[in-house]
């Protein structure tokens, strides 16, 4: 590189397919941004690009060629490397004492079998992702002085077993996934972390252990199918609990614990796929509990009375349960959907408002067709028709939008990244004078998508707050709603909106509640 290129801020050579080694960056010292994704050749990183001191964000995601990085790495102001899908990248180099300011970190499929402890030198590190790595054998104790750390995603690391005792010390931990790991056993160290959001255990379903030492000694003292052992009691879980999957995970009668007094503001409980016959009594005193999903479960017989809670499963895979007639009702669509609701108290989705994150990543960037009414950009109208009498009046407005990040050059100035909070502001017009409302949250918390997949959420606005704010809603003939996302480097691409009505009302959960990852964000 020539000496014209000093001030080079931002290389992208992403999908160079004959790209085999990186060119000579000694001339271009001031490069922050430099982009290989999918460079599929790409063997060979010039020693030169570990002296990048300025270097801010690193892709190399999908260079399934590559299997190192530079030896000498003085990476001072790396701030995101992502390093996901490089599947012959063995190890993760030793030596990260200098890279302080990196916050997120994506080894999602790499080939390597264990982190080097110098990992725990990375103090401002605030996503770690795993997923799919399929080789790890253990995590380093080091881990544990991640203090900084909100999320941990471990998906998919069939053969990790256990998890160091010290995690408790992740006092910042907000989301942990470790889905279709080898971990049998619930660890207890996870009571200690104080402001978990998000723990998954789906299909950790207690198989027998990777190892031979331990396959032999479970062979002698035990069946080693018996399931994920969860604690006989949830009273020690941390209160901060949103969601938690304990989906196929070979749970029996008796497996959910009792005492769930623990999981005081849990609003959603995947128990897919288990092989019990009934539930604990306790789950109906989870005053916040919204969402039980109930998928698979052939051998489920009975419910305990649940108040205001939507319970979701498939008809035909709950075969053996019988519904209590008063507590009860059973509603079955076209799709074999079943919604189970309490009929004591009125639905808990006509009175509050509901956000929820979707898995976009998992479900594809479309909206789904549940919502005829879609539009580019962030702003979308419906038309209303008269209602003809009360039992068609539209009971819901729910809307659909995914945005991404479209701006790298202001990401880099703004330093917002997918784990920041945000507000989120949604502006209904109608044709009513001067009808103008505003929805507001103002904690727009991002999941389980990083900086470069994007971000859908739905919202369901009850018709109880439309009528809080006009009296004359039935005249109505539309509603328009704008989005506008308060980090300025965010833009909605798509949106979609649709009435809700209560014979319908089985329809909106079969298209939005499906996936098993979603996640309640606020609630009014």
């Amino acid at each position: 590189m020539s000496q014209s290129l000093y001030k080079l801020e931002h290389v992208n050579l992403s999908n160079s397919r004959y790209l085999v080694e990186t060119p000579d960056f000694t001339n271009a010292p001031n490069l922050k941004r430099l982009i290989l994704h999918g460079c599929t050749k790409l063997r060979n990183l010039h020693s030169s690009l570990g002296a990048l001191k300025r270097l801010i964000l690193l892709n190399l995601k999908g260079c399934t060629s590559l299997t190192s990085l530079p030896c000498n790495i003085s990476w001072d102001s790396l701030e995101i490397l992502i390093l996901s899908g490089c599947t012959r990248l063995w190890k993760f180099p030793e030596t990260v004492r200098n890279m302080n300011r990196l916050r997120q970190l994506d080894l999602d499929g790499i080939a390597l079998e264990e982190l080097p402890s110098s990992i725990g030198h990375l103090t401002g590190l605030t996503y770690l992702s795993l997923r799919s790595c399929k080789r790890l054998l253990s995590l380093p104790s080091a881990i544990c002085g991640l203090t900084s750390l909100k999320t941990l995603a471990l998906f998919g690391c069939s053969q990790l077993e256990e998890m160091p005792e010290g995690l408790g010390n992740l006092e910042h931990l907000e989301e942990l996934d470790l889905s279709e790991t080898a971990i049998r056993k619930f660890p207890s160290s996870i009571t200690r972390l104080q402001n978990l959001r998000m723990l998954s255990f789906q299909r950790c379903s207690g198989l027998p252990p990777k190892s031979f030492l331990k396959r032999l000694v479970t062979g002698f003292w035990g069946n080693p199918n018996t399931g994920l052992v969860l604690p006989t009691s949830m009273s020690s879980t941390p209160c901060s609990l949103n969601v938690l999957d304990l989906s196929y995970c070979h749970l029996m009668d008796g497996g959910v614990p009792d005492d769930l007094s623990g999981l005081s503001s849990l609003q959603f409980l995947d128990l897919s796929g288990n092989d019990f016959t009934f539930l604990p009594e306790s789950i109906s005193q989870l005053s916040k509990l919204f969402i039980i999903y109930l998928r698979c479960c052939s051998q489920l017989r009975s419910l305990p009375e649940l108040t205001s809670i939507i319970v979701y499963g498939n008809a035909p895979d709950c075969i053996s349960l019988k519904a209590r007639s008063i507590d009860i009702n059973i509603l079955v669509v076209d799709a074999g959907s079943a919604i189970l609701k309490s009929t004591r108290k009125p639905l808990r989705l006509n009175e509050r408002i509901i956000m929820a994150e979707i898995d976009v990543a998992a479900r594809g960037v479309g909206i789904p067709m549940y919502f005829q009414n879609q539009s580019m950009g962030s702003s979308i109208t419906i038309s209303l028709n008269s209602d003809l009498d009360d039992s068609r009046k539209w009971v819901a407005y729910a809307l659909y939008i995914f945005y991404e990040i479209n701006d790298l050059e202001s990401w880099e100035s703004t330093r917002f990244t997918r784990l920041d909070c945000e507000e989120l502001v949604f502006h209904f017009v109608t044709d009513e004078v001067p009808f103008k409302a505003l929805l507001k949250f103002d904690t727009l918390q991002k999941f389980s998508n990083t900086i470069d997949t994007p971000a859908g959420y739905w919202i369901y606005v009850p018709r109880k707050w439309f009528d809080e704010k006009s009296n004359e809603v039935d005249t109505w003939s539309y509603i328009e709603v704008s989005i506008t996302i308060g980090n300025p480097i965010t833009k909605v691409e798509k949106c979609g909106a649709q009435l809700v009505y209560v014979q319908n009302f089985p329809e909106f959960i079969d298209a939005v509640f499906w996936h098993p990852h979603f996640t309640n964000k606020n609630s009014i």
